[in-house]
């Protein structure tokens, strides 16, 4: 199911039996997830105030059925027990041909009215072989008479529950097909998803690497025609970047320590480049460093944070990035610029609309992202995760 069992949260009663059949709906997911999702959504059903009207129609049945087969002259407390197992045994087939319509309701109703002929067949033998055994000779007119009025209630009766039977089997595989139809359209939007999400990345890269690959190559060219000790340090610290950042837009999820350490790398080259300008800071927790992340995240808002920011403020500025979870296990990843601020009539660029894309996609709804100007001037990027529960 795409959403939590309410029972399993519910009342007493609810909680008491959704532990009792969770080991049931576990079995019916590793037969066929289909069935455990429709047989999950009966309970639902029925063990709510849904199911009120469910209950009381079939409590009304049972007691219909009661008061007619006593009225035609069979003990009350009989009759409640013929009613009861009439009425359970047509609720058990009914939900199975609900449940699993893929099982050609034919044979059940071939079986029921084979057995209900075989049944009429043994009555008339039972009365034969009793009043032989009494002593009495068989009356063929009597035995006539009583097989005529069974069949008279009973063909009706096996005739109408086989409709309902094949009715019932019919409405559970238009059912069914409309289920899967659905796990088809959700299957099919989260292959489209993901599809967009890696396009999305492949641009994002190649967004970000000419941009800032180009600008230090070309001061370190510039270092190097004129033999700058500063050379040396830059292009370690842009091959240590190439290296860590190709690593890690290569994989679906990373570590948030190796992404830190690309943002690092990143920083160091900025501050080389702009002779000091623009400072970085990093402080993370160390109980996050393992967290999983999409790639290219930190990189992105601390890229964003740079050109938009603190590249065009004159005196460059700081940036600072943190991250710390809360003690209720909530965490939060915040890049602070003291750049020009955020813009009136500012939106997302490419790598922005991205990032919330592919947040949204790995988290769900348990991810959120705000952009928002600093009172104390400049620009607060911020990401929190909530945790799944448990």
């Amino acid at each position: 199911m795409d959403t939590p069992n309410p029972l399993a949260h519910g009342n007493r009663f609810q909680r008491r039996y959704y532990r009792w059949a969770l080991p049931y709906y576990e079995r019916f997911g590793r037969e066929d997830p289909l069935l455990r999702e429709r047989v999950e959504l009966a309970d639902i059903y029925l063990y709510s105030r849904q199911g009120l009207g469910a209950w009381a129609g079939w409590l009304l049945c049972l007691l219909g059925g009661a008061a007619w087969l006593h009225g035609n002259g069979m003990g009350l407390g009989k009759a409640l027990a013929a009613a009861t197992t009439i009425m359970l045994g047509l609720s058990i087939a009914l939900l199975g041909a609900w449940l699993k319509p893929h099982q050609k309701p034919r044979r059940v109703v071939g079986g029921f009215m084979g057995g209900m002929a075989a049944g009429i067949v043994a009555m008339l033998l039972g009365v034969s072989v009793g009043r032989a055994l009494s002593g009495k000779s068989l009356d063929l007119g009597s035995a006539l008479t009583a097989l005529q009025a069974s069949a008279a209630t009973l063909i009706p009766l096996g005739l109408s529950f086989a409709l309902l039977l094949i009715g019932v089997a019919r409405a559970g595989r238009l059912a069914r097909e409309r289920q899967l139809a659905r796990l088809q359209l959700v299957a099919e939007r989260d292959a489209a998803a993901r599809t967009a999400a890696e396009a999305d990345l492949r641009l994002l890269q190649a967004q970000i690497h000419p941009h800032f690959v180009f600008n230090t190559l070309a001061t370190l060219q510039h270092w190097v025609d004129r033999r700058d000790e500063r050379a040396g340090p830059l292009l370690r610290e842009l091959t240590g970047f190439l290296r860590r950042s190709t690593e890690l837009l290569g994989r679906p999820v990373v570590p948030l320590a190796d992404e830190v350490q690309a943002v690092r790398h990143y920083l160091a080259i900025l501050t080389a480049r702009l002779d000091g300008r623009v400072q970085g800071e990093v402080h993370i927790a160390r109980n996050l460093e393992a967290e999983l992340l999409p790639p290219g995240l930190l990189l992105t808002l601390v890229e964003n944070a740079v050109e938009h920011g603190l590249e065009p403020k004159i005196g460059g500025g700081l940036l600072t990035l943190a991250a710390c979870r809360e003690p209720d296990g909530r965490w939060w990843l915040r890049v602070d610029d003291d750049g020009l601020g955020l813009a009136d009539d500012a939106e997302d660029d490419v790598g922005l609309a991205n990032l919330r894309q592919r947040l949204r996609h790995h988290f769900g709804e348990r991810a959120r992202f705000t952009l928002q100007r600093r009172t104390e001037g400049g620009t607060r990027a911020e990401i929190f995760i909530t945790p799944e529960p448990a």
